[in-house]
């Protein structure tokens, strides 16, 4: 209903006029609004706003009490967002390639980059270093900055420009986080198989291995020439680890040793997971087949029959054979074994062959028995002959000893008869002149 004016008239304008009567109006132009009504976006825009404000919302909460999950979906959300196939950039791409396609043939991956993708893909990170200086020096080789056919190049008086003095302290480092691997993870295991296990963890193969799957000599700076397959080469090649874990504790005096550890250890578990302790069924094989077959001029020989060798977990392996010479045979063969020292071998083939108790083993048995029997019989019958002269000898013996007894007491009793008839005849010549003596003093 339409207001009422003064006097009682009503309003003749209408809502527009009244619109129009509020509107600032410009002298030669049309009116100015104040509020316009928002356009509307396009698909493409809304997408592009929305990335924006996904790149805008990351770098904001990307701090180090963030949501790892809201991160990673807002992350998902983008790269789907972006993936999509309307945008103006992938259509002018299209039309690119539709009339200017590529016509250059693609570069293959290089096969030792395909080998090195494929050995480091199970290994774990590499922990990092946090000294620049310490990590440039472990990837220098002393031939970049000092080569005696340059005039003019020189070492100084730095000695810490290269990684040689690092792989000195590295070396140290790793024998001793290896020997704690050991140490802890097999405690009934002989000292001298362990010393041997911890050989198979830090020789240059095994730390060559790991070096080159982190690509390490790639990285190396050097003006050297090597053949790559010498062993100056390959030492080259694991003396970069043992540098690299000396700068990771150097570079990190709280927390260095125990990452480097950490990382060393995961990357042996394989090898640890494969270490067996040697199981002897018969310890003492050979000690018996010595005493069934050993004589006079009769040796069990153990000879290697075989090179050594590794098996998949760089652990070394002995075959022994054990021979027979004597007994009418000459290094015949009785039985073989395996061990991971030349000892542990030996006692297997030994053992080998007792199971086996093969034909020229029981001859042998069956000679040495024999022989055995008849010196046995030998010396019963030789114990009886010497018996019975014994027994003649014994009771002759014993006759004169009898006789040389009767013979004593017969010279003590004649002895003592002599002394007892010498003192008899003292006192009666005694008696004489005490009666003499009394007679001549009474004359007087």
């Amino acid at each position: 209903m339409a207001s009422h004016k003064r006097g009682g008239g009503f309003n003749h304008y209408g809502r527009d006029q009244h619109t129009k009567k509020h509107q600032p109006q410009h002298r030669n132009g049309p009116p100015v609004i104040r509020n316009p009504p928002s356009p509307e976006l396009s698909s493409k825009d809304m997408q592009t706003g929305l990335v924006a404000l996904l790149d805008r919302f990351v770098a904001d909460e990307t701090t180090s009490g963030a949501d790892k999950e809201l991160l990673h979906h807002a992350n998902e959300l983008r790269r789907l967002i972006c993936a999509r196939n309307n945008t103006t950039s992938s259509h002018a791409k299209r039309e690119l390639e539709e009339k200017r396609p590529d016509k250059v043939v693609k570069v293959a991956i290089p096969d030792y980059v395909e080998r090195s993708v494929r050995a480091s893909k199970d290994l774990p990170p590499l922990p990092s270093i946090s000294e620049p200086h310490l990590h440039e020096a472990v990837f220098t080789h002393r031939s970049a900055i000092f080569d005696p056919s340059i005039p003019g190049s020189t070492l100084g008086e730095d000695l810490s420009l290269d990684y040689e003095r690092l792989e000195l302290l590295g070396d140290a480092y790793i024998e001793l986080i290896a020997s704690r691997a050991l140490y802890n993870r097999f405690p009934h295991v002989d000292v001298p198989e362990l010393c041997m296990w911890r050989e198979r963890l830090v020789e240059n193969s095994t730390l060559g291995k790991f070096s080159n799957a982190y690509g390490f000599p790639d990285r190396l700076k050097h003006r050297a020439v090597w053949d790559k397959n010498s062993k100056q080469y390959q030492k080259v090649v694991a003396d970069i680890v043992e540098a690299y874990v000396a700068a990771i504790v150097l570079s990190d005096p709280e927390h260095g040793f125990e990452r480097a550890e950490a990382w060393l250890t995961e990357l042996w578990a394989p090898q640890l997971l494969g270490f067996r302790e040697k199981i002897i069924e018969n310890p003492q094989a050979r000690n018996e087949l010595n005493k069934l077959v050993l004589g006079r001029d009769v040796k069990l020989i153990t000879k290697e029959e075989r090179p050594m060798t590794y098996d998949e977990n760089s652990v070394q392996c002995y075959h022994i054979g054990i021979y027979l010479t004597g007994w009418g045979y000459k290094d015949e063969w009785l039985g073989s074994g395996d061990g991971q020292n030349k000892v542990q071998a030996g006692v297997a083939a030994a053992a080998d062959a007792l199971k086996r108790d093969g034909p020229i083993l029981k001859d042998a048995i069956r000679q040495k028995n024999e022989l055995r029997a008849a010196r046995l019989k030998e010396q019963e019958e030789k114990g009886k002959t010497e018996g019975g002269a014994d027994q003649h000898v014994t009771r002759a013996a014993e006759e004169q000893k009898v006789k040389k007894t009767d013979q004593d007491s017969q010279l003590k009793k004649r002895k003592k008869e002599g002394e007892e008839g010498e003192e008899g005849e003292g006192t009666s010549s005694e008696k004489k002149k005490k009666h003499k003596k009394e007679r001549k003093d009474k004359r007087h």
